[in-house]
């Protein structure tokens, strides 16, 4: 029987180094393109600037802030090769986006084969969480490394030969990861729990040399990232977080409000790792996700039946994401939750084999290379085409702001800075020349802040620079529309670069407080 093309092994590498290149592109330009860090990654960024390597080992973060030891070492690390700016602190996070692609890839060729591997490897590599925390100042992006290297180093574990190159690295490399995510922490004694049972039963070969080196290194690091969480990071900080991501944990009231939750959270999390704000933009892009669910049931039907425990490996970060967030000890939401419904895509795409081993006379080869090309298409086009979502992608771009206002500050101007842009100030304002301002302190009505607007009252020009407008605080709107509509009258305006609006906007606004009678 004669092979189409795209059925030819060497046309499937092909397709999978031009869907990798893609992936590294998507990440790169996300990374290079961003003009100006926004407010979580500023204050990440101001910590790791103002803090000494033991401080940020010994000591809890400020500004309510928690991230794993490893990665601010890195990044203070990064700092001290490139300079404190926006490509240091991006720099890490950019490289672990490159590693995931490698690692994906191996992860999935392990459970599937043919043409459909390609389908599955568009989906990672244009998952817009993974090209977009490529570009971010934070942990996330190692969160989705650290678990799809732990996965991998276990699938290693379970050949019947391993080289001493793969094991250093494993141990090695493992150990640099486990300390960089939190989530890692409870993963990894997880495989080798697994790995440990195997070795015992002897359904493994693995050296057991190999096998304790790699689970000293791995253990140190556990035992490293572990008491930092609970002792180094405060009570108030964790109190913070706790609160802020309490929607992030399981209800325990009933099992029906436990299975619902479950089901909910599966959904809108594989949606968020593959698309993020893309639905805002274009709704249906979730059939996306729930179509890969879907499919997931046979898929892991079939999978399991084929490779038992690798299955259980497979999913490890998605069941310790459940227990953590069952226990309330790490939230399963939103940013946080993205290391953790990646199998999906694996499985999902496994789903199609298993109809096409199943129901071979509507499932043909042909048939599932195109089901599986229909279901991944759609993200790589939305992802390159749409020009509101493809990278890069910016948002709060203050130092662009700042510069043109340099630019336009006149001897005497006053410089009123609302509280929660502070951060960009106290990072850009000194790179800019901007050392002379007024910074607002936080209050949880508006009254206050007019109150203090009130003592500029008289001056000719009075500049209000803003960010992080939050729809329960909308308070910039209401000091605009104070100080130009009731007690003066707008002057100048240096706009969003971007065009954005709301959250995602950063301006500057010139107000002239003695047109009116102020008395």
């Amino acid at each position: 029987m004669q092979h189409s093309n795209l059925l030819n092994p060497r046309h499937i590498n092909f397709w999978l180094l031009l869907v990798f290149i893609t992936g590294v592109f998507l990440c790169s330009i996300h990374f290079l393109g961003r003009s100006s860090m926004w407010f979580d990654e500023l204050t990440c960024a101001l910590n790791v600037q103002h803090h000494t390597y033991y401080q940020l080992a010994t000591q809890s973060l400020d500004y309510n802030q928690v991230a794993p030891v490893g990665f601010l070492l890195l990044e203070k690390f990064a700092t001290s090769l490139f300079g404190e700016n926006d490509f240091a602190f991006r720099f890490f996070p950019w490289i672990w986006s490159l590693v995931s692609l490698v690692l994906f890839l191996n992860i999935a060729r392990h459970f599937i084969k043919g043409p459909v591997l390609v389908a599955a490897f568009i989906l990672f590599a244009c998952s817009v969480s993974h090209w977009f925390y490529g570009g971010e100042a934070k942990q996330y992006s190692g969160d989705i490394t650290a678990s799809l290297f732990l996965v991998w180093s276990a699938l290693q574990l379970m050949k019947e030969e391993i080289n001493k190159s793969t094991v250093w690295l494993i141990a090695g490399l493992g150990f640099l990861l486990i300390i960089s995510s939190l989530p890692a922490i409870v993963i990894a004694p997880f495989l080798l729990s697994i790995i440990f049972i195997r070795l015992f039963k002897k359904d493994v070969v693995v050296s057991k040399k190999h096998l304790l080196l790699i689970s000293f290194c791995w253990a140190i690091a556990c035992a490293w990232g572990a008491w930092y969480a609970k002792f180094v990071i405060s009570a108030k900080v964790n109190g913070a977080m706790s609160s802020y991501w309490n929607r992030g944990f399981a209800p325990l009231e009933s099992i029906s409000s436990y299975v619902k939750w479950i089901y909910t959270t599966l959904t809108n999390e594989f949606s968020y790792f593959l698309t993020f704000w893309m639905k805002d933009s274009v709704s249906q892009i979730t059939i996306i996700s729930k179509g890969l669910l879907l499919l997931s049931i046979p898929g892991i039907i079939f999978l399991t039946k084929r490779y038992t425990v690798a299955v259980l490996l497979l999913f490890s970060p998605l069941l310790i994401a459940l227990l953590l967030a069952t226990a309330r000890i790490l939230p399963f939401d939103n940013r946080v939750a993205i290391y953790a419904t990646w199998p999906f895509i694996v499985s999902g795409i496994a789903g199609i084999i298993a109809l096409q081993n199943w129901l071979p006379i509507l499932f043909r080869p042909k048939a599932s290379t195109v089901l599986s090309l229909v279901i991944a298409l759609p993200i790589f086009f939305i992802t390159i085409v749409l020009p509101s979502d493809r990278p890069p992608f910016n948002g709060q771009s203050s130092q662009p702001v700042l510069r043109e206002l340099k630019k336009q500050l006149q001897p005497g101007d006053i410089l009123y800075v609302y509280f929660k842009s502070r951060h960009a100030l106290h990072f850009y304002g000194p790179k800019e020349g901007i050392t002379n301002y007024v910074t607002g302190k936080s209050y949880d009505s508006i009254v206050p802040f007019l109150k203090e607007i009130d003592k500029f009252k008289g001056n000719k020009r009075v500049w209000f620079f803003f960010s992080q407008w939050t729809e329960r605080q909308t308070f910039p709107d209401s000091i605009k529309s104070y100080m130009g509509n009731i007690i003066g009258k707008e002057i100048g305006r240096i706009p969003d670069p971007d065009g954005n609006k709301e959250d995602l906007e950063v301006a500057a606004h010139l107000y002239d407080l003695s047109a009116r009678d102020n008395l």
